[in-house]
């Protein structure tokens, strides 16, 4: 049996899951410099989420970030990981931007290119693994399988070996294959493909190291990692763990332990200035994923959605809310932004009263498959509900869509900044955030040890008591260990907000509604009424407009999302009670149906 290969991916996947992205170049960088010396097969270094957070939090080019990390580790492969279409944004991409970027990523260091699409759609890869293949790189193509018939996947995974992939890599997101399902994915995947296999499973359930001792003795070759302190938890295995775990057996790595110590004693020394942007709950075991249930790091829209409702006791209904509105969908992988999109959906529906009375802009895009295909055919009265009569696309997404670097190029000309090829890409990414970054008009986040930074942890300069001195414990409520307190620190759009989730309240349990908020004017049962707080962006009838079930009343805007709000009965409107530009509060009138 080949040796077990470890990839490490504290430097992306790690940092990302755990640190909010937050890891500052010159810690990056030094930690390059130690894993270098590991002998790991690969670091993963770039993408995901790390990429916008570098650009919009921590005022650095991604790009020179990435040349640093590369002259720091010479011998060890650097590897990205990009969301093929989508790269490191939250949309399908023209074309030219994904092939010019990872062409550059490519002449900054990448070597390897991990390419995985949120659908497991094969057609949203085929551009970015010729492109990678083009800049003389290796490919990963993933298969993303923490649920799903075994033969639909490996049917994926042959179709990744027709691009030209040399590998395949079987990413589990939410920790749910167990050994069983590990081996039985890394023959079928291996058979089918005829390529090598990695496995990248996330430890949050406790399962992931029997699974990776599984999957090596049913052939895969390579297994991701993280040194702790930014292993286990919401990101891959700690890799002292495997290394020490498979030592002696037939699994073993022969991986030296002391140099991987030095790099876990590193990111410990510099963890007290990264307080602020550490979440426990996530370092800790989630079983969420065993019965069916998304994991608390996936749940960030939805658990920000319910604290700003003051309904976190609603958790229970808007979790088994998410398991119908996933089977509705076509049961797409929970992968970015899959999770956060269907979570927010279920928010709606469970307060709505009517489902799908408020529709995001993401699930009317994702029902007309401008995510592309998903890997089950989507409920046909789901579908007509979100879209009514417009019908849904045939072709790839990209195929849509215009060359996006010509019109960045005439964008920076305008603005007078900085046009290099690598600035284009980023701009057509993140437009703004690039914007402001090249200006200096980013507000930049600042460690304590930085100028204008502040000190992390303790009391808040109000003077706050931490949430272990506050009325009962993080396990408890008024002392009653019979009900269960979770303490998430969730981002959402650069917005932090720290919530406590306590079990199932008697309302809860009932499932009874929200009741409005305090003041709010009376509604009838033709009255359509604003899901939450926010901006209306557009009205879309009036008066004496006859509407049909579905139809598009009015586009309220609320954390950087556009929400459908539409008719939940056929009638004529009898009132419009808002105008473009109101902000209005949660149950607020919209309009009244007759």
């Amino acid at each position: 049996m080949p040796r077990l290969e470890l990839v490490e991916t504290s430097l992306r996947y790690g940092q990302q899951a755990l640190m909010l992205s937050r890891l500052r170049q010159r810690h990056a960088v030094r930690a390059a410099e130690l894993l270098d010396a590991c002998g790991f097969s690969a670091l993963e270094v770039f993408g995901g989420a790390t990429f916008e957070a570098q650009l919009r939090f921590l005022g650095e080019d991604p790009f020179e970030r990435l040349r640093a990390l590369a002259a720091a580790a010479p011998r060890t492969p650097l590897m990205a990981t990009l969301s093929g279409q989508m790269l490191v944004a939250h949309r399908h991409l023209p074309d030219d931007v994904v092939e010019a970027f990872v062409r550059l990523a490519a002449q900054a260091g990448i070597g390897i290119f991990r390419l995985l699409d949120p659908l497991n759609d094969v057609a949203n890869l085929a551009v970015a693994v010729r492109a990678a293949r083009a800049a003389g790189a290796v490919v990963e193509g993933v298969v993303v399988c923490s649920d799903g018939p075994i033969p639909a996947l490996a049917a994926v995974a042959r179709g990744l070996a027709g691009l030209g992939c040399d590998a395949i890599c079987l990413h589990d997101p939410l920790g749910a294959a167990g050994s069983a399902r590990a081996a039985a994915l890394v023959s079928a995947v291996g058979e089918a493909s005829g390529l090598p296999v990695t496995v990248s499973f996330c430890a949050q359930t406790g399962q992931a190291v029997l699974a990776y001792e599984a999957a090596h003795r049913a052939g895969a070759t390579r297994a991701d990692v993280s040194v702790s302190p930014l292993g286990g938890g919401a990101a891959a295995p700690p890799a002292e763990a495997v290394i020490a775990g498979f030592s002696g057996t037939e699994d073993a790595t022969g991986i030296e332990m002391e140099p991987v110590i030095r790099v876990a004693h590193f990111l410990d020394e510099i963890a007290p200035l990264y307080t602020d942007s550490v979440d426990p709950a996530l370092f800790r075991f989630d079983g969420s994923a065993l019965w069916g249930l998304l994991p608390a790091s996936a749940m960030g829209h939805g658990l920000a959605e319910l604290g700003e409702r003051g309904a976190l006791d609603r958790l229970p209904d808007v979790e088994a809310e998410i398991s119908r509105v996933r089977r509705e969908l076509g049961n797409p992988p929970l992968v970015t932004p899959l999770p956060e999109v269907i979570a927010t959906q279920a928010v709606y529906n469970v307060f709505e009263g009517d489902r799908y009375a408020t529709i995001s802009q993401e699930i009317k895009d994702y029902c007309l498959g401008f995510f592309g295909t998903p890997p089950e055919p989507i409920d046909a009265d789901v579908r007509e509900l979100v879209n009514g009569r417009e019908e849904p696309i045939t072709c790839r997404p990209a195929d849509l869509l215009e060359p996006g670097l010509p019109a960045a190029a005439r964008d920076l000309a305008r603005e007078g900044v900085r046009d290099d090829p690598e600035a284009l890409v980023t701009y057509a990414l993140f437009g703004s955030d690039f914007l402001a970054s090249v200006r200096g008009e980013a507000v930049v986040e600042r460690l304590a040890d930085e100028e204008g930074g502040t000190s992390s942890g303790g009391a808040d300069s109000e003077g706050a008591r931490p949430a272990d001195e506050e009325a009962g414990t993080p396990d408890t409520v008024n002392g009653d260990p019979a009900i269960e307190v979770r303490e998430l620190r969730v981002e959402v759009d650069g917005q932090t907000y720290d919530v406590r989730v306590f079990g199932a309240g008697p309302a809860a349990s009932r499932g009874e509604p929200l009741p409005a908020a305090s003041g709010a004017p009376r509604t009838g049962a033709g009255t359509i009424t604003a899901p939450m707080q926010g901006l209306i962006l557009k009205v879309g009838v009036k008066p004496g407009d006859r509407v049909q079930i579905g139809d598009v009343v009015a586009v309220l805007e609320a954390m950087k999302m556009q929400n459908d709000i539409v008719a939940h009965r056929t009638g004529t409107v009898a009132a419009v009670h808002v105008r473009e530009g109101d902000v209005v509060g949660p149950k607020a009138p919209i309009a009244d149906i007759e």
